[in-house]
């Protein structure tokens, strides 16, 4: 019996080590996007196997970016509190197998959308996933606090992916779909960037004033709720939807204003607050299209 919880004890952990390199909380977004615009475009349920090896394919291909860019970042992880205990600066991963477990994860995604799915929505993901990588994690995150900005367009595909899986004929739904997600994703990253300052400049990434940020942030947050109150005429939603996006888009931008006039704790809840506003704004699109 002891040799068994051994055995055991052994296994699960480089199991969850890598689990943890994938960053499955991360992945979670992309399925309620990608999942959202499958819904919208199906009308309906989407077939079963469709959204499953869309879902699958998209979630591996995520979690080989993920892997590559804690692969890509191990040093400055090592430096900052929030990261340090990460599977690759803590050593529970060495850098040659996070480099294998990306590739084999990457291609068997890919594999997964083209060979199951349809090549639109392979080509899509490899297109997030390199977009990830090359220009956001390799030169702009290490030089410009603006690469929230331009970084937030690979985020923002998961809808596309899923729009293509179902038809690969694109209207402005699923590119309203992502222009939401990166208005989301710049004030959800910046507002990390507050409350982890010290964090980001022990590191030596380069960090937004404090200023400068909360202006952009209740910018974004502006442009964010009146993006997904556009978006209920655009692709036909209800109510339902309509009435979650106000108060959605409304604990944002309040959310917003209080940090600007308040220290990291504001900065800490509205980042909080803008991982809940994603999935309930998408699962909002979800059950609008099922239910009414």
């Amino acid at each position: 019996m002891a040799i068994t919880t051994m055995t055991t004890h052994l296994t699960a952990r480089p199991l969850a080590a890598y689990l943890r390199l994938a960053k499955p909380r991360g992945i979670l977004p992309h399925f309620i996007t990608a999942a959202a615009a499958m819904f919208m475009v199906a009308g309906d349920m989407p077939r079963a196997s469709t959204l499953g090896f869309t879902l699958m394919g998209g979630g591996l291909v995520a979690a080989a970016a993920n892997t590559l860019n804690s692969y890509l970042d191990r040093d400055i992880d090592a430096l900052m509190e929030r990261t340090r205990h990460r599977p690759l600066p803590s050593g529970q991963v060495r850098p040659i197998h996070a480099l294998a477990f990306a590739a084999a994860t990457g291609l068997a995604g890919v594999l997964i959308l083209g060979g199951l799915v349809n090549w639109v929505a392979a080509a899509l993901a490899t297109a997030a996933l390199l977009y990830y990588i090359l220009p956001y994690t390799l030169w702009l995150k290490r030089r410009t606090y603006w690469s929230a900005v331009i970084g937030s367009g690979a985020g923002a595909l998961p809808p596309l992916i899923g729009w293509a899986a179902v038809t690969t004929q694109l209207t402005l739904t699923p590119f309203l779909l992502s222009l939401i997600i990166m208005l989301w994703t710049i004030p959800h990253f910046w507002a990390l960037a507050v409350f982890r300052r010290s964090d980001y400049q022990r590191a030596g990434l380069a960090v937004l004033p404090r200023r400068g940020a909360s202006a952009w942030i209740i910018t974004c947050s502006s442009l964010l709720a009146g993006t997904s109150l556009l978006l209920a005429p655009v692709a036909h939603l209800g109510l339902f939807y309509l009435g979650a996006a106000s108060l959605l888009g409304a604990g944002f931008w309040y959310l917003a204003i209080r940090m600007k006039h308040g220290e990291p704790p504001p900065a800490h809840r509205f980042y909080a607050y803008s991982i809940c506003y994603m999935a309930l704004l998408f699962g909002a699109m979800i059950v609008d299209r099922l239910a009414f």
